[in-house]
């Protein structure tokens, strides 16, 4: 039984805190019982709302008069409270019981252009008031014929059945409750319900209504209040110096991938308890404390870091070919990727199991790509890619069919069906280009390879911030793979 640090946060009776610092301590599992603690204050703020589970407005052949159809219009918000208007009724199916969007996958998707006035996809993971969570896909489409919305159940569990949640980590619903570090990024961008007055607001949140929930707000707050006791703790008593200054990183690190930053509060909190223990505490300590919170109070910078490219490079080229060396290869690789595609890629993490630890893969990365390559293949190929799988081969040879297959028997139905192979040197590039192509054929999926001189390539574009040479480049191994076949 662990000795926590962290002050237990008063949302959750702490379980919030518990389930980070666990995480901290290499324990991401999510026990059954805290999902049920959270569920249930969930339901005390009222989150669960009306969700739409199909939507379609038919475009109607009549024509009305704008004037007549606005005091309709206005009529029905009068009215409000007294009935559901007819058109919702007609329209709008939703769900049988109340719940909210855990998580938002939806983007939008440009295949067919101009054929449609707006047409999206992606998925969405639902929580409902009886405990169910479920992953279904979501299409959308706003044509001629009018606006459709349906949300196809792909995955689902209830958390007061008897699951095992160690399961979860090999679905579709890792993506809802995975790890503590999942749940706890879903549970804080919950967003505040409101009274839709237009079907299209069960797809798109409005600006004007579009904030976090009350759960949601409580929560960022006290994970940094939390973060700033510990602080305030830490200064006053080193004991345990070294695993409460890493909890500390690892907590304000979690906090600045979320995009979540202090309050003015908990700025001032820490100069207020300063000025009234500076005798007490070591100066220099605090100094290094205070550094951390500055950091992540800091206006956020959206340029991009540079990066030693020649560095990763020498690294690269002083690492010989072979299995022994396999591992070396492949945390370089992993380095290089991270830089290469930050922004596009996230999340990545390497030697990951599959099918309840019967296979592993490489490198996985999460596709955050709205603009770049991934959204490319993603939207105009229609190719699915919610992770990009890739395998790193340290070999003095080719890759052949073994390692082709692979990484194929990687691909997923609800994981994604694109993939990247590393390898250092190709001697006959047409034949394992060939070797990509049979699998596209046999509808396997896409594969595309990489050599060190690619690497090298992308490194020094990636370093001149060049992201349209990236582009250009990625494309052209594209175009390799799908034209003249």
């Amino acid at each position: 039984m662990y000795n926590y640090y962290l002050k237990p946060d008063k949302l959750t009776n702490g379980v919030i805190s518990k389930i980070l610092e666990n995480s901290w301590r290499n324990n991401p599992t999510i026990a059954k019982v805290d999902l049920k603690k959270i569920h249930q204050v969930l339901v005390e703020h009222n989150i669960f709302g009306e969700v739409a589970e199909n939507i379609f407005v038919p475009v109607f052949k009549e024509k009305e008069k704008i004037g007549e159809k606005l005091l309709e219009g206005i009529q029905l918000h009068i009215d409000r409270g007294n009935e559901e208007p007819e058109n919702k009724v007609n329209h709008v199916s939703l769900f049988p019981q109340k719940g909210f969007v855990l998580k938002d996958g939806i983007y939008g998707a440009a295949f067919g252009r101009f054929k449609y006035v707006y047409r999206s996809k992606g998925i969405r993971i639902f929580w409902f008031e009886s405990g169910l969570i479920e992953y279904r896909a979501v299409y959308s489409t706003i044509d001629k014929y009018g606006f459709q919305y349906t949300a196809e159940e792909f995955d689902g569990c209830n958390i007061f059945d008897d699951i095992e949640l160690d399961d979860i980590m090999h679905s579709p619903l890792n993506e809802a409750f995975g790890n503590g570090k999942i749940l706890i990024s879903n549970l804080a961008k919950i967003k505040k319900d409101f009274v839709r007055d237009y079907p299209i607001e069960y797809l798109l949140y409005p600006p004007d209504v579009e904030e976090l929930s009350s759960f949601s707000v409580q929560l960022r707050e006290q994970i940094w209040d939390s973060i700033i006791e510990l602080i305030k703790e830490l200064a006053l008593n080193m004991k345990f110096k070294d695993e409460r200054s890493d909890l500390i990183n690892f907590l304000t690190d979690f906090m600045e991938e979320q995009s979540i930053q202090p309050n003015a509060y908990h700025i001032i909190s820490l100069f207020d308890f300063y000025r009234e223990n500076q005798t007490k505490i070591n100066q220099s300590d605090f100094a290094e404390l205070l550094s951390i919170i500055r950091k992540q109070s800091s206006p956020i910078d959206n340029t991009s870091n540079p990066i030693d490219a020649s560095l990763l490079i020498n690294q690269l080229e002083a690492t010989p070919k072979g299995t022994e060396n396999a591992g070396v290869y492949h945390d370089i690789i992993f380095q290089c990727l991270t830089q290469i595609f930050s922004g596009a890629l996230k999340r990545g993490q390497k030697e990951v199991s599959l099918n309840e630890g019967r296979k592993r893969i490489d490198i996985v990365f999460d596709n955050h790509d709205n603009t770049g390559f991934f959204a490319y293949i993603r939207d105009r190929y229609q190719i699915f890619c919610p992770k990009i799988f890739i395998e790193c081969k340290n070999y003095s040879s080719d890759p052949k069919n073994p390692e082709m297959d692979q990484l194929l028997g990687r691909f997923g139905q609800y994981s994604g069906k694109f993939g990247i192979l590393l390898c250092r040197e190709v001697t006959n590039y047409e034949k394992l280009l060939q070797r990509c192509k049979d699998a596209m054929h046999q509808a396997k999926g896409h594969i595309i390879f990489f050599e060190d001189k690619d690497i090298k390539i992308l490194l020094e574009l990636k370093k001149a911030s060049n992201e349209e040479g990236i582009m250009e480049y990625l494309s052209n191994k594209w175009d390799e793979l799908i034209l003249n076949n």
